[in-house]
């Protein structure tokens, strides 16, 4: 009798046993996607990068033991760029590493910016009745981004602009201070007096720059730095 309830009592330790060890719980990739989400957002907004989270997607249900789990970003370097990453993510149940998973995630760049209204050909001025402001999904980071419309009001395009795209530092520039051509006020002179004559521009440029002109009246030519729109001064500089 007594043997009998001995190996009863083993068998039933053994069975209690067996359940315990095969006790486990099964996350679907929903709520993985979910949680993994959540947890890159948080980063984000920690780091106020101006990059989002468009979506995560893990494909596969995981296994894991019966306990508290958590979601553990390996990898808290911030994303810099849109477009898909792979992330290193450790699944914990309490407090102990079960499942390391990859899991790839998108990021997008949405932001409001500047956009011209119309089309703007290239040596056109832009005037701030030229603009308005977009919300705009990038599909890369620009380096010279415009996203103050003060950068390029009044400076002209350098290239075909079409209307709803971010605009380019690079895609715009100064406008010539004295065209090539131009009439030109030249100033001369020193410490107590100044000459003023006229002159034609045989070359363009911007205030700072040294230009060659040429006297309407001996042919005559010669270099001098533009101080103004339409003024360059010899002699002092």
């Amino acid at each position: 009798m007594s043997r009998l309830l001995l190996a009863g009592m083993v068998g039933l330790a053994w069975v209690v046993g067996a359940a315990v060890a095969w006790a486990h719980q099964e996350l679907d990739a929903e709520t993985i996607n979910r949680v993994v989400a959540e947890k890159v957002r948080g980063q984000l907004a920690g780091q106020k990068s101006d990059l989002q989270l468009e979506h995560a997607d893990y494909r596969y249900p995981v296994d894991l033991p019966d306990g508290v789990w958590e979601c553990v970003l390996a990898d808290d370097t911030p994303a810099s760029a849109p477009g898909q990453r792979w992330l290193d993510v450790a699944l914990t149940v309490n407090g102990r590493i079960e499942k390391r998973l990859r899991v790839p995630v998108t990021f997008k760049l949405e932001l409001r910016l500047p956009v011209v209204k119309k089309v703007v050909q290239r040596g056109q001025k832009l005037g701030p009745g030229d603009m308005e402001w977009r919300t705009l999904v990038l599909p890369r980071s620009i380096p010279d981004l415009v996203r103050d419309p003060g950068e390029i009001v009044a400076q002209v395009a350098t290239r075909r602009v079409n209307p709803g795209e971010a605009l380019q530092g690079s895609w715009f520039e100064r406008p010539m201070d004295i065209e090539r051509g131009e009439q030109v006020r030249v100033l001369a002179g020193g410490s107590g007096f100044m000459i003023e004559s006229l002159a034609v521009a045989l070359d363009s440029g911007r205030v700072g720059d040294l230009i060659q002109l040429r006297n309407p009246d001996t042919q005559i030519r010669y270099e001098a730095r533009i101080s103004a729109p339409g003024t360059a001064r010899i002699g002092t500089w």
